[in-house]
């Protein structure tokens, strides 16, 4: 957060170098009004999925695969105490990589850069990345319905007493980890959006800021296998569903779509064989 505010204060001081004015560029494809309805519609239905869906008690998916029991063994953190702070720190991480590119789109582009236009395209972009992420956690976790590494230890008291950690829910939803594929895919806008636009107005600070989202991301994965709520496994997949939700889809739909390439298209395509010249007779008889 402290290297964060570094960065917003670089952003938001008078400098030459920042004083050209911040265009979102006519080679890139702006959001489309159409995104707004769909990414709500997947919200909602994730909730209301999520909501309605009965779990079942006990989970699908049970025990380590490939190495998860080792790396567990490397991780987990080793009282139960130091397991709920490394939980707690994973959240307030999380939430602090998703204000990233939010206050980046808002404060820095929108105030700081006086640039409304750019601040609105990349919080559209944001809600797109978050709106996929959510989207595609929420169902995965309730379909696989992977029992959590903790499980083993919750006992039937726990169940009631600690529905969060023991509960139906706390315990199988371990595939895959939310917390990580969310902070590589919010790490991923940041990196984007400083890869395309001179935000900070400096090279090394634009590129510092994706490496320091792209760490942070990190350090969120290890905490939740510190924290006991997921399998290696279970990290890993999270960790490449967010970079590609981050990564590949804002490119894909925004930056390396150069919309003029459409304009220029013709409407109708020429004949491939022209059509034989009319013949003609003239005379006096």
């Amino acid at each position: 957060m402290r290297a964060w505010l570094l960065l917003l204060t670089l952003a938001l001081a008078p400098s030459s170098a920042r004083a050209q004015e911040l265009r979102w560029s006519e080679a890139w494809s702006r959001v489309d009004p159409a995104s707004y309805v769909v990414s709500s519609v997947g919200v909602a239905g994730a909730l209301t999925f999520d909501q309605l869906y009965e779990t079942p008690d006990e989970a699908w998916v049970r025990g380590p695969l490939l190495f998860d029991a080792a790396v567990r063994r490397a991780f987990r953190g080793p009282t139960l105490d130091d397991r709920e702070r490394a939980a707690t720190l994973s959240d307030v991480l999380f939430v602090g990589l998703l204000a990233w590119p939010v206050l980046d789109s808002l404060v820095v582009a929108g105030l700081g850069r006086q640039s409304p236009d750019v601040a609105w395209q990349l919080v559209s972009i944001t809600s797109e990345v978050v709106a996929l992420d959510f989207v595609l956690s929420t169902l995965l976790k309730a379909v696989v319905h992977r029992e959590r590494p903790h499980a083993d230890e919750c006992s039937l008291a726990d169940r009631r007493l600690r529905p969060d950690r023991c509960g139906t829910r706390g315990r199988t939803r371990s595939f895959y980890s939310g917390h990580t594929s969310a902070g590589f895919a919010y790490a991923g806008a940041v990196c984007m959006s400083h890869a395309y636009l001179p935000l900070y107005g400096d090279a090394g600070a634009d590129a510092f800021a994706c490496g320091a989202a792209m760490a942070t991301a990190s350090i969120v994965a290890v905490l939740r296998l510190l924290s006991d709520r997921h399998w290696a496994s279970d990290v890993i997949v999270g960790a490449l569903i967010g970079l590609s939700t981050g990564l590949v889809m804002p490119y894909l739909l925004h930056y390396g779509w150069d919309p003029r390439d459409d304009a220029t298209t013709p409407t109708a395509t020429s004949p491939l064989v022209e059509a034989p010249a009319t013949l003609s007779f003239s005379g006096s008889f």
